[in-house]
């Protein structure tokens, strides 16, 4: 073998291991496409699930408290026929936006 076909080996199974986080990176940076949303844990499922019906600029426009997203999505459910989600899916879906998108509002769309 040469040097070469060694190299191109190397380097073809490396880039086939999972990418493992850094000491100081950002963690977000494995955070898939969420559109406008904040990337951070839970935004994808947030992102997924809130798109099936609107665009994620709809949640990034809103500033509500952790009872306001809980309300707004009974409301959802209620009312235009949204299936209800799974209990641990809600609760990832309204930390994500309690956090990310409450009164404060400190992912407001620019």
């Amino acid at each position: 073998m040469t040097l070469k076909t060694i190299m191109a080996a190397a380097l073809s199974a490396a880039m086939t291991l999972p990418a493992v986080a850094q000491e100081g990176e950002d963690p977000a940076s494995d955070i898939g496409d969420v559109g406008a949303l904040y990337p951070a844990e839970g935004a994808e499922l947030t992102y997924d699930i809130c798109t099936a019906c609107h665009s994620e600029m709809i949640v990034a426009q809103q500033g509500q408290t952790r009872e306001g997203w809980d309300e707004l999505l009974q409301w959802m459910v209620e009312e235009q026929g949204m299936e209800p989600l799974f209990e641990d899916e809600r609760e990832i879906v309204l930390d994500y936006l309690s956090t990310h998108y409450n009164t404060d509002r400190p992912h407001f769309p620019q």
